[in-house]
């Protein structure tokens, strides 16, 4: 007699470009300031501050682009860039340099000093209901064990914000899913505000506009 199985239904993703789940040496190179955006949870509408930080894995190598050759598998994280005890962000940065942060400590922290810095991350894969794809997720974020060694970084360091390191030739090589993201907040909006008062008052004064932030 002939069992009855599940239909398993084919999926069209593939994981090959999915680093793999498990522990990795990784190195933080990148951070992006999103800004205000909206999300839900638990069915409730919230707001959160989003910062995103990308580590790549020097292990973990593909030829993503011919030209380029072998280049490291990257992976990146969402942070609500808000001080709290439970917030994940604060958890990571603990685990990550192997101290708590001192209140002291907290009113001068400049994230972006961790670019560079390797640390250990564990990944997990998961599998979303809504449309069925398998992501990988980093749970957590932690310094590397003493006497490893973490490879030389590979990518360069970047930080963008709407400060400093804005940058619009940066912004212009996001993924589209991060410039739509990134047009959706408020800061980005007084930020295109702010701009277009430069560029009109150094128009009213007919000079070149030289103090852009692009």
């Amino acid at each position: 007699t002939m069992s009855i199985k599940f239909k398993v239904k084919p999926t069209s993703q593939t994981t090959d470009f999915l680093p793999p789940s498990g522990n990795h040496i990784a190195r933080c190179y990148k951070m992006i300031e999103v800004g205000t955006r909206d999300y839900e949870y638990l069915g409730e509408p919230k707001t959160k501050y989003s910062l995103w930080v990308f580590f790549e894995l020097p292990h973990e190598m593909r030829v993503f682009d011919k030209e380029l050759g072998e280049q490291p598998m990257s992976i990146s994280i969402e942070y609500n860039l808000v001080y709290h005890e439970k917030a994940k962000l604060f958890q990571h940065i603990n685990s990550w340099r192997g101290k708590i942060l001192t209140p002291q400590e907290l009113d001068n922290f400049e994230i972006d000093k961790l670019l560079g810095v390797p640390c250990s991350l564990s990944i997990a894969h998961n599998k979303s209901d809504k449309n069925g794809k398998t992501y990988a997720n980093i749970q957590t974020v932690s310094g590397l064990p003493k006497g490893t060694l973490c490879p030389d970084q590979i990518n360069k360091n970047l930080t963008w914000d709407y400060n400093e390191n804005f940058n619009m030739d940066v912004f212009n090589s996001f993924h589209q899913f991060f410039q739509d993201m990134i047009k959706n907040t408020p800061e980005w909006t007084e930020k295109m505000g702010d701009i277009k008062v430069t560029i009109s008052d150094d128009e009213t004064n007919n000079e070149e506009p030289n103090d852009l932030p692009f």
